[in-house]
């Protein structure tokens, strides 16, 4: 749904040139930001709906129960798999927000600053000072398979 200002724009700009007086560069400005304001809340507003809608929805991981024990990553969390436990931790570095997607050494590695964490999410180097979040999830093995669901 597009912003119901924007299409009076052109509309506006003629009524304002059809009343023969002089616009000044002052009035000009203030209409041209008035004008140039709307669309940019709308689509303020609609990214904070998106990403409301996106925090609220399940997401889930099946996994075959074979699943080999240590780091596996899936997009937004980070799953660390031992034994019989599971640890899921977000992706997102605590620096600037990167995606986490490799390990070396043991340790998670931030791709953009080179931040490192242990299999806990505790930062080992920085420049990230705080631990990944920790994601809360629940478990259902059933059918052959193990199912993780946590909140987006």
């Amino acid at each position: 749904m597009p912003p119901p200002l924007l299409p009076l724009f052109p509309y506006l700009c003629l009524c304002i040139m059809d009343n023969r007086k002089k616009i000044n560069r002052k009035k000009f400005f203030r209409w041209s930001a008035a004008a140039l304001l709307v669309p940019a809340v709308y689509v303020w507003d609609q990214s904070v709906r998106r990403k409301q809608e996106f925090s609220l929805a399940e997401q889930e991981l099946i996994l075959a129960p074979d699943l080999p024990d240590g780091v596996h990553f899936f997009g937004r969390v980070i799953l660390v798999k031992e034994g019989r436990s599971f640890r899921l931790l977000s992706s997102k570095c605590t620096h600037l927000g990167c995606r986490i997607n490799e390990i070396e050494g043991g340790q998670l590695v931030c791709p953009c600053h080179g931040s490192r964490y242990n299999l806990q999410g505790v930062p080992v180097k920085g420049p990230a000072v705080e631990p990944l979040p920790e994601v809360d999830f629940r478990m259902e093995e059933t059918g052959g398979v193990i199912r993780i669901v946590w909140k987006g």
